[in-house]
Formats: C-alpha cells, sequence, structure tokens
C-alpha cells in the first residue's frame, strides 16, 4: 500500500468516527459539564472540527477556513478557537454546528482525495513549531487528533447511558 492511500483511508476513519461521535447528542448532553478538568462533548467537537477546518482550508488549500466564513456565528464557536477551552461566553449550536461539519467533512475529503504523494512530503507550518511535511500534520492533527477525541467524546457519552464507540 502506498503511503497516499494509507493517508487516505485513515482520514476516511477519522471523519467517520467524528460522524459517529455525533449520533445521539442533543444539547443537554453537548453541554454537559463532566466535573474535574474534562471538557463538555460540546468543547470537544468544536475544537477537533474547527481544527480539521484550519488545517484544510487555511493552511493547506491556502485559502480562509470555513469557520471564519460565516459558520462561527452558526455553530456558536467563538471566533477566536482559544475561547473553546472557556465555558462562559459562548455555546454550541447543534443544528448549526452539525451543518458546519457537514461542510468540513465533505471539504476534507475533498481535499484529501486531490492529493498526490508529492503534496506529502511539502512543508507547511501549523499554528506553533516549524514548519512540517503535510504527511506528518495529516498523522497528528487530523487523523490521530479525531481519533482520541472521538473515544473522549464515546467516554463521555457512555458516562450518560449513550453508545460511545461504534462497536
Amino acid at each position: 500500500m502506498e503511503l497516499i492511500d494509507f493517508i487516505r483511508a485513515q482520514c476516511g476513519s477519522a471523519l467517520e468516527m467524528i460522524q459517529r461521535s455525533l449520533e445521539d447528542l442533543d444539547d443537554e448532553i453537548i453541554l454537559w459539564e463532566p466535573g474535574g478538568t474534562a471538557n463538555t462533548i460540546g468543547q470537544i467537537l468544536a475544537h477537533v472540527v474547527s481544527g480539521q477546518d484550519l488545517l484544510i482550508g487555511d493552511k493547506l488549500k491556502g485559502g480562509t477556513a470555513l469557520h471564519v466564513q460565516g459558520w462561527a456565528e452558526k455553530s456558536g464557536i467563538p471566533l477566536d478557537r482559544t475561547q473553546i477551552w472557556t465555558k462562559d461566553g459562548w455555546k454550541l449550536n447543534l443544528e448549526g454546528f452539525r451543518a458546519y461539519h457537514a461542510a468540513v467533512d465533505a471539504q476534507s475529503r475533498g481535499y484529501v482525495e486531490s492529493m498526490t504523494p508529492a503534496d506529502l512530503e511539502r512543508e507547511v507550518a501549523w499554528i506553533r513549531g516549524p514548519e512540517q511535511p503535510v504527511s506528518r500534520l495529516f498523522q497528528t492533527i487530523f487523523i490521530n487528533h479525531a481519533l482520541g477525541h472521538s473515544g473522549e467524546i464515546s467516554a463521555l457519552k457512555g458516562i450518560r447511558g449513550l453508545k460511545g464507540l461504534p462497536i
């Protein structure tokens, strides 16, 4: 299997897990505060999906993330993504977020399918740190990030009596 095919398959799995994380959610569940230092499901979803959007739309395509093109207002996600970690001053709009997620998912799938092996070697600066090959950004920011947070969401859903992982 070629690296490009492996990354495409893993990105597909990561996108599927985020989609499954959205199943059975309502406002009560996404806003529920689990206690301790854990984040709400809404905060986690806002973080991971807006991160995918930033990676694809801004850093890799060289355009503007969908988040700042009107989706912040529709989804309830703060324009300043660092504010996601505050519990005051914003609330995820689940209906708007689902639409935003669908747009990010479509953008991500389109980009991943259009990538070439040469694209994986291109070096791009992320938010912090030095430039890195696109293949590494996909591994850390897109794939591992989405899968890890999907597991976190699944655990929080399980605590609330909902189905967590789809297995």
